[in-house]
């Protein structure tokens, strides 16, 4: 059990390696002087184990699914469409502020675009 410098407990297991030596793929594997060795979280695998399920479940599908179709196709407008293919501004507070903007836009165009279908339907 190791504790963090907040306080909080890690329950880790540790791997390692017998021997190392004469292995080609030493080099890109570790960059460790000894043997290759591995610490890993048990509450991060359960947590990954959790969500492996999730996504393997029938709504973790059907959520998947609703996530391509609802704000990745937003995103491709806005840098395709729209012409932004970076920020200008620097820092989370700046950054922010632009993509609030660009998403006011977005919505705006959108339900501007709305209006003028529904618009046509009764004229015509």
């Amino acid at each position: 059990m190791e504790k963090s410098e907040s306080g909080y407990e890690l329950k880790k297991r540790h791997h390692r390696s017998e021997s190392c030596e004469g292995c080609p793929f030493k080099e890109l594997c570790t960059k460790a002087k000894g043997n290759r060795e591995i610490s890993v979280s048990m509450k991060y695998l359960s947590y990954k184990q959790q969500a492996r399920e999730k996504l393997r479940s029938e709504e973790g599908y059907a959520l998947s699914v609703r996530r391509m179709i609802e704000p990745e196709s937003v995103f491709g407008q806005i840098k395709n469409n729209r012409g932004f293919r970076r920020f200008l501004l620097r820092g989370l507070p700046k950054v922010s502020i632009e993509i609030g903007r660009l998403s006011l836009a977005q919505n705006l165009l959108k339900k501007a675009a709305i209006d003028q279908k529904a618009k046509m339907v009764v004229q015509g």
